[in-house]
């Protein structure tokens, strides 16, 4: 595949097994409860678009406040570690039979004396209850409720249940059994109880196909592929931030295509 890749032009350099040690790899969110929880970007409610953004979300600086679970409401790594192991375990596929259990959102979990500790205040327009953000008496209640267009299936509250008793006695014992979480941390055990939106996302690439300007790719000769376009994400060339350059460049494709 790597060599295939080469073929077309494809710069390596940006994987995540050369960079990991600087730390450039997608990274999990820090602002939860809202839609975009960029590492590096906190959206103001004073901005002129925040009503495309919904929520400024909550920061979370160390993770000892709150679980990260599964759309299905299981743990499944170390909420302090911020590394490409965390990613891959969250989108890793963990024996559900329609397999549609990796790569689904991943929610903090946590309670009402979290949010006195961490000093949040979790009312709009800090976070977005429009589908990142939810609250309820009880753990299975909680689950229940969690409703998004990227929630492929919903989430058991027996499943969840079990989830954050299992973690609760970890924090009894002071030991993290399945995933060696570093003591001390509290118990989830005082409602309310909150789900925040915790998914990581970008819209950028540290690689990619090289093209030229007219967004058709190039092989390792600088040769154009004859037919081939690429443009946004997987075009490689240049670091800019967000779709901008993803519109521009399938404009640019499209209309070089129809014209060729």
């Amino acid at each position: 595949g790597e060599i295939a890749a080469m073929a077309l032009g494809a710069s390596l350099w940006g994987t995540s097994a050369q960079t990991n040690e600087a730390e450039r790899v997608l990274q999990k969110a820090r602002h939860i409860g809202a839609k975009y929880g960029y590492n590096s970007l906190h959206w103001r409610a004073d901005s002129p678009i925040f009503d495309k953004v919904g929520g400024e979300g909550l920061t979370d600086v160390d993770w000892t406040n709150a679980i990260l679970v599964t759309m299905e409401g299981r743990r499944f790594y170390d909420e302090t570690v911020n590394s490409y192991d965390f990613l891959a375990a969250a989108m890793a596929w963990h024996g559900d039979p329609g397999k549609r259990n990796g790569g689904g959102p991943i929610w903090a979990i946590f309670d009402h004396a979290a949010v006195e500790r961490q000093g949040w205040n979790p009312t709009p327009p800090h976070i977005d209850p429009n589908g990142y953000f939810y609250s309820a008496d009880t753990i299975g209640e909680l689950a229940s409720r969690i409703e998004n267009e990227f929630q492929v299936a919903p989430m058991q509250p027996a499943v969840l249940e079990q989830t954050v008793a299992r973690y609760n006695t970890f924090a009894d014992a002071g030991v993290d059994d399945d995933f060696g979480k570093p003591a001390p941390f509290p118990k989830i055990e005082t409602p309310p109880f909150y789900a925040a939106w915790s998914t990581p996302l970008v819209h950028d690439s540290y690689t990619g196909l090289r093209t030229n300007r007219n967004a058709q790719v190039m092989d390792l000769q600088g040769q154009v592929i004859e037919g081939l376009y690429c443009a946004g994400e997987s075009q490689g060339g240049f670091n800019q931030h967000g779709l901008g350059r993803s519109v521009v460049f399938g404009r640019i494709a499209g209309r070089h295509a129809a014209q060729s």
